[in-house]
């Protein structure tokens, strides 16, 4: 594919910010999942519907970047961002998978309140690629992340133990395979965090 020498208006960040609002959403759908009362099917189909158009959006991103000779900031920075998003976006569609093929029946309100911290974070994350779009850095977003990330570490422990004083073995795995997966998303969620406030920085 041949970039243009002439410099072509792309805007990445509008691009950033459609993957900022559908990760979003996904929180919020994720979130009713996990509450409970019905809707799992319709719920699980819109974490799907998301998941599909967030991986086309990163696919049109890859693309724009092949043609665009002149960036906002530097490509590999592109990259990281439309990614990170990608691979969050991944990680709810897997623990929605989980959740709609296991049907767990309890209400569990460690998974919500698990939920509302990864919402929370994404909220972060989208002050700090602002930050990055206006060449300007606050530390307050990072360190809220990480104090988000550290409460739910200590949720993760308890849920975990309460889980292994279970008598159901059955129940224990799905809750157990559920809560890893919870687990994962978090993480990513704090290192695209990272990688944001490293790009805010250096661009600031």
């Amino acid at each position: 594919m041949k970039i243009s020498l002439f410099p072509k208006n792309v805007r990445f960040f509008d691009y950033f910010l459609r993957q900022q609002k559908i990760v979003a959403e996904s929180a919020d759908v994720l979130r009713a999942l996990c509450s409970g009362g019905g809707g799992g099917a319709g719920h699980c189909e819109r974490l799907h519907a998301l998941e599909t158009e967030g991986n086309q959006l990163v696919r049109e991103i890859s693309r724009l970047l092949a043609e665009t000779f002149i960036t906002p900031i530097d490509r590999e920075d592109v990259y990281r961002i439309a990614n990170g998003y990608e691979e969050i976006l991944n990680q709810v569609g897997s623990i929605g998978v989980r959740i709609g093929l296991y049907r767990p029946e309890k209400d569990n309100g460690t998974m919500q309140e698990l939920t509302d911290d990864f919402r929370q974070m994404i909220v972060s994350c989208g002050i700090l690629l602002d930050g990055i779009a206006s060449g300007s850095y606050s530390a307050a977003p990072m360190d809220e992340v990480i104090r988000i990330k550290t409460g739910s570490n200590r949720l993760l422990l308890v849920a975990m133990g309460e889980l292994h004083e279970s008598s159901h073995r059955g129940e224990l795995l799905i809750a157990a395979q559920i809560l890893d997966r919870c687990e994962t998303l978090l993480v990513a969620a704090e290192r695209f965090a990272y990688t944001l406030e490293a790009i805010g920085i250096k661009n600031a």
